[in-house]
């Protein structure tokens, strides 16, 4: 039986406190737990009451800030006739689809990718690197030059390339691209 006691509703039944106190405690839990993926570290104070970490959890750790913008590769040969090409993507992003809620297997490639330019944008920041001996510098160069070839397999090889790394916001047309590395020019030597 309810009651109005002292300008509260009191459940009089057995067991009724303990429920109430119940589904207060999973409330306040659920309300703090929701306030601490905020991205805003302010919100993070609800943590200090759980030292271990197993109360609250965070499930900002696989993207504690994320990513805003998609990464663009783009490349140009110049031909063995001398021309030099227009600027064209290197590998597009993947159009997602529904069938990639269960399977999705591009997006590693698509992952690392982003991963590797963004790495090599950090490295941009040190005034005295070499940026072209770094490994994120490598490993774009070679995956370009993979792909030229690949291009060319049926035609003159060309003299060499040159590719661009670009960040866009993706979806939204009204910002232009940020070109952010043009890499020197790359000669390509005949494989063995």
């Amino acid at each position: 039986m309810l009651s109005l006691r002292a300008d509260r509703l009191v459940d009089d039944r057995p067991g009724g406190i303990a429920k109430v106190l119940v589904t207060a405690g999973l409330g306040a839990w659920l309300v703090a737990t929701a306030a601490s993926q905020h991205p805003h570290r302010a919100f993070d104070r609800f943590r200090d009451y759980d030292p271990t970490g197993l109360f609250v959890p965070n499930w900002r750790f696989f993207a504690p800030e994320p990513a805003q913008h998609d990464f663009h590769l783009l490349h140009r040969v110049l031909t063995a006739a001398g021309e030099q090409t227009p600027w064209s993507e290197t590998r597009q992003i993947s159009r997602r689809a529904w069938r990639h809620a269960a399977w999705f297997p591009d997006r590693r490639r698509d992952k690392a990718m982003f991963d590797i330019c963004n790495e090599l944008i950090t490295l941009m920041a040190i005034p005295s690197l070499d940026l072209a001996a770094t490994s994120p510098f490598r490993l774009l160069r070679d995956f370009v030059e993979l792909q030229v070839r690949r291009e060319y397999a049926d035609d003159d090889q060309p003299q060499g390339f040159q590719f661009l790394i670009a960040r866009h916001t993706g979806h939204d047309a009204e910002h232009e691209p940020d070109y952010l590395l043009a890499s020197p020019f790359v000669a390509l030597q005949e494989a063995a």
